[in-house]
């Protein structure tokens, strides 16, 4: 009878030998790691896919990266499609880049390398992501998340998910938790839309006016409010609440 994988949020990486191979699991799937001490001072994690047979992905860490990585890997476990073909994902890397949340603003171009690759920077930390799967997350202090994300069943909301969960560890603290407040639904005629409440200014035509505008934050966190000024001080509630800053201090742009 084999012996019981540990959970891989306890997992102390620092702890293999050299060559050693350990198991772990999550709450989706099995992650396996192992040392490769002969070729360097890394381990390389390799995650299943929802199956539990397909690789899904290949993570090369380093030591600085040790301490972040049970989580990351657990959340791409998570993110992981049911199946793997090892084959070239087939996501838009310039959705990617609009997907994901922790992202400063969205309202800029997103510029693409000839590699097709695309990439964003936000306080504290950089993405990169390439059509082949190719994933590099850099904290400006030095620890760096990267590996490939292998197979075509990969899409574009699970890669955004995937670099948020790395971002999210390797960013400002004061980054981990940026709002976003959206815009107005706006003018519409009152049964063009499911359960209306006919609440609102009307002009010729028929149509109503509606305030109810979203805030969101990187860290998942949303609320909709009936005006977009409410909205915004929702979001700076949350902001305080989630960071313990004062009211009226610098917040990134998008806020």
């Amino acid at each position: 009878m084999s012996e019981p994988r540990p959970p891989l949020a306890a997992a102390d990486l620092s702890a293999l030998a050299d060559r050693q191979q350990a198991w772990f699991t999550t709450g989706r799937g099995p992650v396996s790691v192992r040392r490769y001490a002969r070729h360097g001072d890394f381990v390389r994690a390799a995650v299943r896919s929802g199956n539990g047979q397909d690789r899904a992905a290949l993570l090369t860490l380093h030591p600085d990266a040790y301490p972040l990585a049970p989580v990351w890997l657990a959340a791409i476990a998570e993110t992981s499609p049911e199946t793997a073909d090892h084959r070239h994902p087939s996501a838009s890397m310039v959705s990617v880049r609009l997907l994901a949340r922790m992202t400063p603003d969205k309202r800029n171009g997103i510029p693409r390398l000839s590699d097709g690759s695309v990439g964003w920077g936000m306080p504290g930390a950089t993405a990169r992501v390439w059509p082949d799967g190719r994933i590099h997350l850099r904290s400006t202090t030095g620890p760096v998340l990267a590996g490939r994300l292998e197979g075509s069943q990969w899409d574009h909301f699970q890669v955004a998910a995937v670099a948020d969960a790395g971002l999210r560890l390797l960013c400002a603290p004061e980054a981990q938790h940026m709002t976003r407040t959206g815009e107005p639904r706006g003018w519409h005629r009152p049964y063009d839309r499911p359960g209306n409440t006919m609440v609102g200014r009307e002009r010729k035509g028929g149509q109503m006016y509606d305030g109810s505008t979203t805030a969101s934050c990187s860290c998942g966190w949303s609320t909709t409010s009936a005006s977009q000024l409410g909205a915004r001080a929702m979001a700076e509630q949350h902001r305080q609440e989630a960071t313990g800053s004062t009211p009226g201090a610098d917040q990134p742009p998008g806020a």
